[in-house]
């Protein structure tokens, strides 16, 4: 169970000062209750005394028995009611339901990881050649020009991250924006240290508009390392949010050596750091969500990625599902006109005894 509004829910705290008042309640009044039960029927001076006294105890012993059974109804009832409005007030869910949406192109968001690793140049590569990050912006760059080049609609954006992550380019349907920012993209646009492939996800999720429904897809380039964060919680939002994920997997996984403006990164044995391609945490992602996965040096990936974007523009107002999640406010709204009702008739038949 999840809520829209975690901020009533500490009202609940009130609860205990009730029950205390509640208890304070009836250890006053139970001197009360005793007098009104003690006058029972009155005692004749005749041979049946002893079995009216036994009645009349036994009359007193049931009736001190019900009342108390219908006050502490009464007080339980009147906390279910309490409880179950403060719930209901923290819009409470669980379960999700498929809600029926009309969604128009697609929106494509460029996520780019800019740690120290992808400017490895990995040991396939002859000397040379481009290194992980020059090779992603070369599949983006072939990848926007294609698509922007069609006429069907579609809308890119761009993402990186380092450290932390950030939206660089919001979702634009200019050609020349979203190229002339690739063109200046460098691993020193983000400054900050390691790798946190969650923060970068995050980024890129929060390009989307809930206000414009459309296909929705978020491209990775990345070698798959990271130092912080839980990538597999981005996954997962991203999956929830109805985002594709299509990872390209840049590097190989015999890896390459982390170069330094001087060499190489060395490491606590004096040799140098070898990067490697985490294919496996990528291809689960694009899976998990619907995507696809590509290694990055196959010549043909940027064509490949082109042909998953679904471009439906061209056919109008396509109608498609969205998944929410199911409120169940309605649930402790009923439970609470019940427990009310339920207190109201307590009381009523508690007057009536002791009356």
């Amino acid at each position: 169970m999840s809520f829209d509004n975690p901020g009533v829910l500490p009202v609940l705290a009130l609860l205990f000062p009730l029950i205390l008042v509640a208890i304070l309640h009836y250890r006053k009044g139970r001197p009360v209750l005793g007098l009104f039960l003690s006058s029972g029927p009155s005692v004749s001076p005749n041979t049946d005394t002893d079995r009216e006294d036994s009645a009349g105890g036994s009359f007193r012993g049931n009736g001190r028995e019900k009342l108390r059974l219908r006050y502490f109804c009464s007080v339980f009832f009147f906390l279910i009611f309490i409880a179950s409005l403060i719930i209901a007030l923290a819009e409470p869910h669980w379960g999700y339901r498929q809600v029926p949406e009309f969604r128009r192109g697609e929106d494509v968001v460029l996520a780019f990881d800019l740690s120290r690793s992808m400017d490895v140049r990995d040991a396939f590569s002859p000397e040379g050649s481009l290194s992980r990050f020059d090779r992603a912006v070369a599949l983006a760059r072939e990848l926007a020009d294609d698509m922007t080049r069609r006429t069907g609609e579609v809308r890119f954006a761009v993402a990186v991250g380092k450290g932390m992550g950030i939206l660089a380019l919001p979702l634009t349907d200019d050609a020349e924006a979203i190229l002339g920012f690739l063109e200046g993209l460098s691993l020193s646009t983000v400054t900050g240290r390691g790798t946190n492939l969650e923060s970068l996800m995050a980024a890129a999720t929060g390009a989307f508009r809930e206000d414009f429904p459309t296909w929705r897809r978020i491209i990775l380039f990345s070698d798959g390392e990271g130092l912080s964060g839980s990538f597999a919680a981005a996954v997962e939002k991203a999956k929830k949010a109805e985002i594709r994920i299509s990872a390209v997997g840049m590097g190989t996984v015999t890896g390459g050596p982390v170069p330094l403006d001087q060499g190489y990164l060395l490491g606590e044995d004096g040799l140098p750091v070898y990067s490697f391609l985490r294919e496996e945490m990528l291809r689960n992602a694009a899976e998990d969500t619907g995507g696809v996965y590509l290694p990055g040096n196959r010549e043909d990936a940027a064509v490949l990625l082109a042909e998953q974007i679904v471009l439906r523009s061209g056919e109008g107002m396509v109608p498609g599902f969205k998944t929410e999640p199911e409120n169940r406010r309605h649930i402790f709204i009923l439970l609470a006109i019940g427990a009310l009702g339920m207190t109201k008739l307590s009381e009523k038949r508690r007057r009536n005894g002791t009356l």
